[in-house]
């Protein structure tokens, strides 16, 4: 509750935190698009009032590059540790940053603090939490009713997964909340499987909206969903072998126009890729060596339409997107 409003939290792990484990986060960014799926009302990205290194400042950079544009429109970015201040405004304080100023500029300038020791008091007015979360709030709502909700097609894509599940669960006895709390947990199981072989920015790039790596993954997600018929072993050993065979994940993310090229072009070549892995993987002991087999024998192929991809004028790309 916020000042007398419900608010749903989807708490995100720090997804360019290089100290995570990279499974951990791929699990994690496609934990929060489900949740966040159909739509959201704002990102709040929150950073600490601190003397920032070397490797904290390219996180910021890493924030700027895989966020889109569109993303910014719907962005705010919140500071904790407001009592390292030391009698500064937070607009002082990111001032002083040309790096912090142009992230807090492409979210339009919206920029609040709160204190993580002293400032519960609600009657110290400036340094009063209560107080800067109202603010934030008006913020938002202003945001919001300014620029919409924010969406895309992969949120969208999920959104009709969960309906699905939803519905072939009828006949048995929930409540509408419980549900959907089970249709997720089934979307999730699948899509940690289906991008098994996603690169973790292509991830982050389709849930920030970067235009190619959502179309990217969508048509993976679509393309896995033809081959689900499959036995539970062959249809990992498929799955990984679409991911791969789109090109996905290969070459640290440089596949993911492979991906959206020519539409129908791109999800036989994915598919192909598929079947190519799952021959080559008949004989894996494990999900992990179905993966890693697959992997292996797509990413030549991968690299090969890569390399052609990435000779097509750039105009074409600008077409994609």
């Amino acid at each position: 509750m916020i000042d007398g409003r419900s608010v749903t939290v989807i708490d995100t792990p720090g997804f360019f935190d290089t100290r995570l484990d990279e499974e951990f986060i791929k699990s994690q960014i496609i934990k929060s698009i489900i949740e966040c799926a159909p739509a959201v009302d704002a990102f709040v990205i929150v950073l600490k009032v601190e003397r920032y290194t070397r490797q904290e400042m390219e996180i910021l950079d890493k924030i700027v590059e895989c966020c889109g544009e569109n993303t910014f429109k719907h962005a705010v970015v919140l500071f904790t540790h407001g009592e390292e201040l030391d009698g500064q405004t937070i607009e002082e304080f990111v001032k002083k940053s040309p790096k912090l100023q142009e992230l807090v500029n492409k979210c339009g300038g919206r920029c609040h603090v709160i204190d993580n020791k002293h400032w519960n008091d609600c009657h110290l007015g400036y340094r009063s939490n209560k107080v800067h979360m109202k603010k934030l709030m008006e913020t938002i709502d202003m945001m919001v009713q300014e620029n919409g909700y924010y969406t895309n097609e992969l949120m969208l894509n999920v959104e009709e997964d969960i309906q699905e599940e939803i519905n072939s669960m009828d006949t048995i006895n929930l409540s509408p909340e419980e549900k959907r709390e089970a249709a997720k947990k089934i979307v999730y199981k699948k899509y940690l499987i289906r991008c098994a072989g996603v690169a973790t920015g292509t991830l982050i790039g389709a849930f920030m909206g970067i235009g190619v790596a959502v179309v990217s993954v969508v048509a993976l997600l679509r393309a896995a969903g033809i081959v689900t018929a499959a036995a539970a072993a062959g249809t990992v050993a498929v799955e990984a072998g679409v991911a791969a065979g789109a090109g996905l994940g290969a070459a640290a993310g440089t596949g993911i126009a492979a991906g959206v090229i020519l539409g129908a072009a791109a999800l036989a070549g994915a598919v192909g890729g598929g079947i190519t892995g799952y021959k080559s993987t008949k004989e894996a002991d494990s999900v992990l060596d179905a993966i890693k087999i697959s992997a292996k024998v797509n990413y030549k192929n991968a690299k090969e339409v890569i390399s052609k991809v990435e000779q097509l004028p750039s105009n074409v790309y600008k077409k994609i997107q």
